[in-house]
């Protein structure tokens, strides 16, 4: 067995370990310090979401719940780094500021919220 299928199922145990003892939780991507402040980081690799009603990248509702809860809990601030399968683009903010600006919900089997692209900063 490799090291990333063990890593990938002693992931899963520590999930169902956690799940079973009664604790919210999730899996930044990153934690990231600069000049002072901490960050927790949200990575998507993914095409952008096309018109109606507007250009935009997005994650599931409950990503955005727990790291925008994590963020008022400890102060640690969210960030959603986007890397465009398309154009090779990427874009970037914190997600608080994505919730100020225009947004739009998917609905169906997975829905997500998509943020508008000009409210995304772009490398």
């Amino acid at each position: 067995m490799g090291i990333t299928k063990e890593g990938i199922e002693g992931e899963q145990k520590l999930f169902k370990f956690l799940r079973d003892k009664g604790f919210s939780f999730f899996q930044p991507d990153a934690l990231g310090f600069l000049d002072g402040q901490w960050y927790v980081f949200e990575a998507k690799h993914q095409e952008r979401f096309t018109p109606p009603p507007f250009e935009g990248h997005g994650l599931p509702y409950w990503q955005i719940k727990a790291r925008l809860n994590f963020e008022r809990t400890f102060g640690i601030k969210a960030v959603l780094v986007v890397f465009d399968k398309k154009t090779n683009e990427v874009f970037y903010q914190l997600l608080s500021n994505l919730e100020k600006g225009e947004y739009y919900d998917t609905h169906g089997a997975k829905p997500r919220r998509i943020y508008k692209l000009s409210n995304f900063i772009k490398l």
